[in-house]
């Protein structure tokens, strides 16, 4: 696990933990947040043991610790000292947990600092509120929140100033803004996505001024096996990965609330796409892959052919296909004359994704292409997606109802079911590590479940109208829709028996426990997803919640239908 000492000098951290920090990495309590004004004894009412933990930790350590940062940037919002009074800080240990916490379950998905240099206390204020509120956001949503709003302010100052531009913004500003709006769209509180949407053309023309300079400026490959070692090609990368982060970002909105695409495919051209992590964290001899510029990838996507690119640059080409199925699901006409050759890209491009799936990265690939994949072949969601802007469950839930209804049993229909959606179950459960995972988990996941249950229930309802010799116009389910129940019904009885077993064991399952033998497949889907598919993945969004409730709620009725 990456660890930082964060009362160390600002020297270059190589990433790698020291003697001395296995303390860092234990959980935060509630018990170790105090207003103590003394911040070197941050812990005076702690046990003993935790003391001189503490001071041998601290002994050798910079005394302008980041504790003391962080309340020196609260007294500049606010000289008063209200805040400061209002809001306890964290301890040493805890904001080092919050970084760690950021570092293993946010970077990856927003990698553009480069941890070989990064410093805590070289990193503009700003933005560091903004890498510790995700950070805490897991643990302490409370503090997460705080964080988040000093930051946000913070950054409005410097925006303010006389004679900035989104040509002359500095990096960060586009990074802190980047995070910012990332943890607003994703919070589960529609004032948050209202401001995401505010500000995304800020954002965009932010993004933009950095295309510009990197446009601008002559690309110049790293000078050593470590890229550490050349200032001018980290800051280059830099810029490449914060621009493509936000395209990234821009696309995860269109893929969950069918936002129309605020940076298009044509945008990005001839811009380079990012290196491999193991160049950009310098630690690997090989040399970089051969610099590939996004429309030379997208071309490389659409003819079906293999080349070699990082783990995030898969990414940006997976975002990219995705935006190629959404602009066809919405062109009327033409989608249904790029149904087959999308339908042929994206089976070659999971090829691609599937030669190296390693890392979170790559399973966001694999979750976008199964979002495009259902843009192609399966029902429109749409409807869905707009109104989940509003976190109505009440609303959410009758829409859903509403594309239920337009469920039909075609083979477009059954491939979805079969190939897709149960992959993204079912794989879920085999995730040992389900709290890295992406937005794009979340989405892929939630949506791949509401179809699942779209599909069986309508299959079920079909089978209970012949059952009860009312099905001239009717069908009994094929072949391959039985294969489907069935791999279904052998999930459920193996849940059904786990549980059993929790229950003996005393833990509490949601929805109720899973649902017996004697209850539709339908909804067992349901339960199934809110067990396993929303259980800590995102880093924390807020928006894992309201899904959650709308998956019950959608259960509930199911199940009230096919009894009656």
């Amino acid at each position: 696990m990456l660890m930082t000492r964060l009362g160390a000098p600002p020297a270059a951290w190589n990433g790698k933990q020291e003697d001395g920090d296995s303390e860092l990495v234990h959980a935060e309590s509630e018990g170790e947040y105090d207003d103590d004004d003394d911040d070197d004894n941050d812990d005076d009412d702690g046990d003993d043991e935790r003391q001189s933990r503490a001071s041998s930790s601290d002994s050798s350590q910079n005394p302008a610790s980041l504790r003391r940062l962080l309340r020196e940037t609260l007294l500049i919002l606010d000289p008063s000292g209200n805040i400061v009074r209002d809001t306890p800080l964290p301890t040493h240990r805890d904001l080092a947990y919050h970084l760690t916490t950021y570092i293993t379950a946010h970077h990856p998905f927003h990698p553009f600092i480069h941890l070989p240099t990064f410093s805590p206390h070289n990193t503009p204020r700003p933005l560091l509120l903004a890498i510790l509120s995700l950070g805490a956001l897991p643990t302490n949503k409370e503090l997460a929140s705080r964080l988040h709003v000093a930051s946000k302010m913070m950054v409005n100052a410097r925006i303010d100033t006389d004679g900035f531009t989104s040509r002359s913004a500095p990096l960060w500003v586009t990074q802190t803004v980047l995070l910012n709006t990332a943890f607003a769209a994703w919070s589960g509180d529609p004032r948050g996505l209202e401001f995401a949407c505010s500000v995304k053309s800020f954002l965009a023309n932010l993004a933009s001024g950095v295309r510009y300079e990197l446009l601008r400026r002559t690309p110049k490959p790293p000078i050593t096996n470590s890229a550490s070692e050349d200032d001018e090609w980290i800051k280059l990368e830099a810029m490449r990965r914060t621009y493509f982060a936000v395209y990234v970002f821009f696309g995860g909105l269109t893929a969950f609330f069918n936002f129309p695409p605020t940076i298009p495919n044509s945008e990005p051209g001839v811009v380079t796409l990012p290196c491999e992590e193991e160049v950009w964290n310098g630690t690997t001899p090989l040399p970089p892959a051969p610099a590939v510029t996004f429309r030379v990838g997208m071309e490389y996507v659409l003819k079906g052919q293999h080349m070699r690119c990082s783990s995030f640059a898969k990414r940006i080409l997976a975002t990219g296909m995705f935006i190629e199925c959404w602009a066809a699901r919405s062109g009327g006409l033409l989608f249904a004359a790029r149904t087959d050759q999308l339908e042929g890209v994206l089976s070659s491009f999971m090829r691609v994704i599937h030669a190296d799936i390693v890392g979170c990265l790559n399973r966001a690939s694999e979750a976008t292409w199964k979002l495009a994949r259902m843009r192609v072949v399966g029902l429109d969601l749409s409807t869905v997606e707009e109104v989940l802007r509003y976190h109505d469950v009440g609303e959410i839930v009758h829409a859903v109802r509403g594309c239920a209804a337009r469920m039909a049993r075609t083979a477009e229909t059954l491939v979805v079911a079969a190939e897709v959606a149960m992959d993204v179950l079912f794989g879920a459960a085999n995730n040992d590590d389900a709290t890295t995972g992406g937005i794009e988990d979340v989405v892929a996941g939630w949506e791949c479940a509401l179809y699942l249950m779209m599909w069986v229930r309508r299959v079920e309802r079909d089978m209970s109208i012949i059952a009860g010799d009312q099905g001239l116009y009717y069908r009994a389910p094929d072949e391959r829709e039985l294969d489907v129940l069935q791999r279904l019904r052998v999930v459920q009885e193996h849940e059904l028996h786990n549980s059993i077993l929790d229950i003996d064991s005393g833990a509490a399952a949601p929805l109720g426990g899973p649902p017996g033998g004697d209850d539709r497949l339908s909804v067992f889907i349901g339960w199934w997803w809110a067990r396993y598919g929303a259980r800590g993945v995102g880093g924390g969004w807020g928006i894992r919640s309201v899904l959650r409730e709308v998956i019950g709620v959608y259960a509930e009725i199911v199940r009230g239908e096919l009894v009656g």
